[in-house]
């Protein structure tokens, strides 16, 4: 299975210099003023939602979805190694989403009035790519990638609606976000959903023909 992990990973490192030259771009402008942290959080929970979608589809041109299920891990290594990489690149933008809403705050760069508040202002965001990447997976292996993407498509617009339209609510309240505990657990919770949809997939992927 880390033989398969490292594959994804060798995948988008060669499009990693793309993503980084787009990232830098965006925490410019979001040093600048221009945008706000939980947009770059934002951003970057966008990236690990296109990553799978790019790493699936490298997959279908190849045909190594037929190759993986012939491997000694079998369908389920294939599925596995999915979701390890999945939720690894969801981790690190989540910290680098937490990383630079405290350097925001702590350079009074605009913002939460608390380092509380502009830690949950980046790691929220961010945190969505697990529930979004919950949903999308198993699409993924049900219907592949070109049809995969169009269900991308109103799960980003359903994803950009509800974090964008939550904290413009709370911010026009007045309410901080540090006053309601149950969000730190947000999270968390969106990394769990990705056990659930890891056996759907694994199901999927079992009774898929070739």
């Amino acid at each position: 299975m880390l033989g398969l992990l490292r594959k994804d990973l060798y995948l988008i490192a060669a499009m990693a210099r793309s993503y980084l030259i787009i990232c830098a771009f965006f925490i410019v402008l979001t040093v600048l003023g221009v945008y706000d942290a939980s947009f770059l959080a934002t951003f970057l929970s966008l990236i690990c939602i296109m990553l799978p979608v790019n790493v699936s589809a490298y997959d279908e041109q190849a045909r190594w979805d037929k190759f993986a299920s012939a491997l000694p891990t079998g369908r389920d290594g294939a599925v596995q190694a999915r979701y390890l990489f999945t939720a690894l690149i969801c981790l690190g933008a989540v910290v680098l989403a937490a990383v630079l809403a405290a350097a925001i705050w702590l350079l009074d760069l605009g913002g939460p009035s608390t380092l509380g508040d502009a830690l949950l202002t980046g790691v929220l965001p961010a945190s969505f790519g697990f529930l979004v990447n919950a949903i999308l997976l198993p699409l993924l292996f049900k219907f592949g990638s070109q049809k995969g993407r169009l269900y991308l498509v109103v799960a980003i617009a359903v994803f950009m609606g509800c974090v964008f339209g939550a904290l413009g609510a709370l911010s026009q309240a007045g309410v901080y976000l540090t006053s309601l505990p149950p969000l730190w657990l947000l999270p968390p919770l969106c990394l769990l959903t990705l056990y659930p949809s890891y056996c759907i997939s694994r199901a999927i992927f079992r009774r898929k023909e070739f």
